[in-house]
């Protein structure tokens, strides 16, 4: 609701409620890299700690293995695009959010990047918060399977999106 909003700006930045910016340049950062990458999507650098914001295991998450060069197609070798995500909001309306609990963000950056390129920022860009009743600290098996299912569900419908795309 709140990307259709008439107050909704150019651009529609995620950020999860138990997380902070690193500083407070990072909005700039990230609009900053909409217009020097020419792209419809920006995802970002992360680091996790804990909940004083002290850094933790694994430290600092970048998917540099991520890349450009890769192509639109890498976004369907992973399990998640990092964080956090930034949306052009034109494209963003048009294609429209998810109406789910988990994985939307992994969805809409499949889309996106069907006919757009996703812009990279590899400076850290906010702390992700984890401690012990954290929603993310520890899923059950259950829950874990329930979430890669979705996401195997995802990269299918979008793998027939584009093959559709190409006839």
């Amino acid at each position: 609701m709140g990307v259709h909003h008439e107050k909704c700006g150019k651009f529609a930045i995620q950020l999860d409620s138990d997380d902070v910016y690193s500083d407070e340049n990072t909005l700039q950062k990230i609009v900053d890299a909409f217009y020097e990458q020419n792209c419809a999507m920006v995802v970002g650098t992360y680091q996790m700690t804990d909940f004083n914001m002290n850094s933790i295991p694994p430290g600092i998450i970048d998917h540099k293995e991520w890349t450009p060069e890769n192509g639109r197609n890498n976004a369907l070798r992973i399990n998640g695009l990092g964080a956090p995500r930034a949306f052009y909001t034109p494209v963003l309306r048009d294609i429209k959010v998810p109406n789910t609990s988990y994985g939307e963000d992994y969805a809409l950056g499949l889309n996106i990047s069907r006919n757009y390129q996703i812009g990279r920022i590899y400076d850290i860009l906010y702390l992700c918060r984890r401690w012990e009743d954290n929603s993310d600290a520890s899923l059950d098996i259950v829950k874990m399977n329930g979430h890669n299912t979705y996401k195997d569900r995802i990269r299918t419908w979008e793998l027939l999106a584009r093959q559709t795309m190409q006839k």
